[in-house]
This record gives C-alpha cells, sequence and structure tokens, in this order.
C-alpha cells in the first residue's frame, strides 16, 4: 500500500475506535430504538491486499444517512472489523458481529465470504451490499443480499466484451488464489456467449516480475484478454501485457484498476473496458456521484475513488429504502425488512433500482442476484467513461 494510503487507515483507526477487531461492545443493536449497528468486514489493510478507502466511503455515507435524519430518526453507528486477507480473520470477523448484536452488515469486501457466510446464516444477520470479492457465495448462499450484479455478472461480462471487442480466442488471467481461479469458468460463460473460445493463465500474487506472465499470455496469440486478479497485480499485468505489444482489449471486473492505479499506467492504461455494478465512481455528472465524491474526500482527501468505495457507499445509503418503517431490533428483523420489499429501492441511477427477492432472480444459478445487469466503461484520456448501457451479460 502506498505511504498517503497508509497514513489515512491510520488516520481512521485512530477515529474510530471499533476499526480493530477484537473486543468491542457486545450490548444489542436491538431495541426499536437508539442506534442501529451494522458493522462492515473487509480486507482493509494486508499485505496482499488493501482497501482503506473502503472504510472511508461507507464511514462518510454514514455520516451523511445520520445527519439526513437517520433511519426514521436512529442513527447509524457503523464499525469496521480487518480480516487482513485471511479466511481464518474472516471468521473471527463474522463472530464478532454477533458479539457486538449489530444488525447487518453492510457493504464490506472480503475474498472469504465463504468463511463468514455459516457463522452470520447460523446468527441471522444478512450481509448487504457486498462488494464481490467471492462471486460463487454471494450470489448464493442465504445470508447475502447484493444491491447490484455482482462480481460473477462482471467477469462474466467482461469475458463476453472481450470476445465482441476483439476476437474469438480469449485467455482469462486470474490471481493465484482461490476466488479469482474460480472466475475463470465465469469469464467462459461470457466468452462462449459471444462464440469464443478460452485458455488459462494464472498469475502469482506477488511476483517481482509480471513479464513472464504476459509472454505466457501473448503465447496463446489471444484476441482478448480478461484480468480476473486485484489490486496491484492487476496493474502490474496491464503494464506487462501492453510493454510486451499486446494490442487487444485488456477487459475485466471494474475494481481490477482505479484512478491511482491509472495514473501510474499512463498511456497503458487507455482502452482497458470494465464490467461494473454501474456508472463510474468519478462520473461526477451524476449528482450522487459527485456527493459520494465530496463525502469521501471531505474524510480523507487522499482516499482513491473506485468501483469498491462506490458500492460501499452505497449499500448504506440503500438502508433508509430498505429500512424506513420497519422495527428494526436485530438481524432477523433487517432480514424481515429485505423480504418485504414493495417498492424497488431507489439507487440514483448509478445501479439499476434493487427490487429484492420476492420474485424470481434473473437467473436461477445466482438466487441471491435480484438485478443482473452491468455497465460497460472504458479507460479514454486517463478517466473511466461510460461506454454502453447497462446489458444482462448472459441474454441472448
Amino acid at each position: 500500500m502506498h505511504r498517503s494510503a497508509k497514513i489515512a487507515a491510520a488516520t481512521l483507526a485512530l477515529a474510530l475506535p471499533l476499526t480493530a477487531c477484537g473486543g468491542g461492545d457486545s450490548s444489542s443493536s436491538a431495541g426499536a430504538e437508539g442506534p442501529i449497528k451494522i458493522m462492515s468486514i473487509a480486507s482493509f489493510e494486508s499485505s496482499v491486499y488493501s482497501i482503506p478507502q473502503l472504510q472511508t466511503a461507507i464511514q462518510a455515507s454514514a455520516d451523511a444517512v445520520n445527519k439526513e435524519g437517520g433511519i426514521d430518526g436512529r442513527k447509524l453507528k457503523v464499525s469496521f472489523c480487518n480480516d487482513k486477507f485471511d479466511p481464518n480473520e474472516a471468521t473471527a470477523c463474522a463472530q464478532r458481529a454477533i458479539s457486538e448484536g449489530v444488525a447487518a452488515v453492510v457493504g464490506g469486501m472480503t475474498p472469504h465470504t465463504a468463511a463468514l457466510a455459516p457463522v452470520l446464516e447460523a446468527a441471522k444477520i444478512p450481509f448487504i451490499g457486498p462488494g464481490g470479492g467471492d462471486g460463487t457465495a454471494e450470489s448464493e448462499e442465504a445470508v447475502f443480499y447484493p444491491i447490484n450484479a455482482g462480481s460473477s455478472a462482471f467477469v462474466i461480462a467482461a469475458g463476453r466484451l472481450a470476445a465482441e471487442r476483439g476476437g474469438d480466442k480469449v485467455v482469462v488471467v486470474p490471481g493465484d488464489n482461490a476466488s479469482s481461479r474460480a472466475s475463470v469458468k465465469q469469464a467462459e460463460l461470457g466468452v462462449k456467449k459471444a462464440g469464443g473460445t478460452v485458455k488459462e493463465v494464472v498469475a502469482p500474487l506477488t511476483a517481482a516480475d509480471y513479464n513472464p506472465t504476459a509472454l505466457k499470455v501473448l503465447d496463446q496469440k489471444p484476441d482478448g484478454v480478461v484480468i480476473t486478479a486485484s489490486g496491484d497485480t492487476a496493474t502490474r499485468i496491464v503494464s506487462a501485457l501492453r510493454e510486451n505489444g499486446f494490442k487487444g482489449p485488456i477487459t475485466g471486473p471494474a475494481s481490477i484498476v482505479n484512478p491511482a492505479s491509472i495514473k501510474a499506467l499512463g498511456d497503458k492504461a487507455e482502452g482497458i473496458v470494465l464490467a461494473g455494478r454501474g456508472l463510474p465512481a468519478a462520473y461526477t455528472e451524476n449528482k450522487m456521484i459527485a456527493r459520494f465524491n465530496k463525502e469521501v474526500r471531505a474524510l480523507d482527501a487522499d482516499a482513491p475513488i473506485d468501483d469498491i468505495s462506490l458500492n460501499g457507499w452505497l449499500s448504506v445509503r440503500a438502508l433508509p429504502g430498505i429500512l424506513s418503517g420497519k422495527k428494526v431490533t436485530d438481524g432477523q428483523s433487517v432480514i424481515d425488512a429485505l423480504s418485504k420489499i414493495d417498492k424497488s429501492v431507489d439507487l440514483f441511477g448509478i445501479y439499476p433500482d434493487y427490487p429484492g427477492l420476492g420474485g424470481d432472480a434473473p437467473h436461477k444459478e445466482y438466487p441471491r442476484v435480484a438485478v443482473f445487469e452491468v455497465m460497460p466503461s472504458t479507460v479514454n484520456d486517463g478517466k473511466i467513461v461510460p461506454d454502453g448501457e447497462f446489458f444482462d451479460p448472459l441474454a441472448g
């Protein structure tokens, strides 16, 4: 993590005493009065992958909801737990959510959602707006309520876009971890929808040099490349591919880049095609995205503005639409509210409105995903801009 992000994370840790795992207030969120307790679980800081900006965004969103009157006059009280990119720590975070008596886990991002799912499920604590760290678990396990298409759809869409905009031969490059490698089959679904074929080249997570990975990809003579590795790994793979002469489309979920990585890539970022939840996080022509940017910058002027932090911010922003008029006492009461959504929750044109799971999911393979539409965007002149309409990557 770069120095400014570490400083920001440390500052937030001092400002928010519930950030570190362990301890915490064991009193219940319960009661129909007083604050509504929520938690975010994510890989905020680790040696492999760190997203402190998500904590900033979620805190900013909770502050804004509270400033606007909270939910039926009740304030949101948010705590954070860092899973350190470790399944055991993720499970410990879920256990801490129980001990703190939170009503919901909201807007987190962890590759270990499968590890924490049974703990939250047993305690009847829903996870609203997971960030897509494990698309399989988040689209299938009953504890999850994604407010957008989710990472499975993003990866499927990235595969389809690589074939449609490049050609029939597509190489998928996952990172060398279980959730990233599992995404290869999802990318293949999208490639096949466009009539293409897939090869796989796995990227090590901590390589000193990604030129060998790029050369293995280029040996396959691809028309398009899908990257499902994340963070710095994804950035360095893009750089190595361009440095070794690949000129075709590079696609991936929107989380593979952010403004800082695009700046670092320079001209090598141009034309990257991203499949995301909705409008790009820096697309301030949307007035609520402009508010998101302003609120996050007010807490931390150096926080990266990206798809992951926007999802966390918007997940908290969705809570009034889900919970207003409902008696919120515990996790089960939030689950009840989620099951009784009678009017789609307004997500401000950033994502399609969230209709809840009262009807049939668009695809039975993804039973927790109420909306399976994805929006493409492209890096153009150093900025991520919309590049098409919402579409269902499994349609047609």
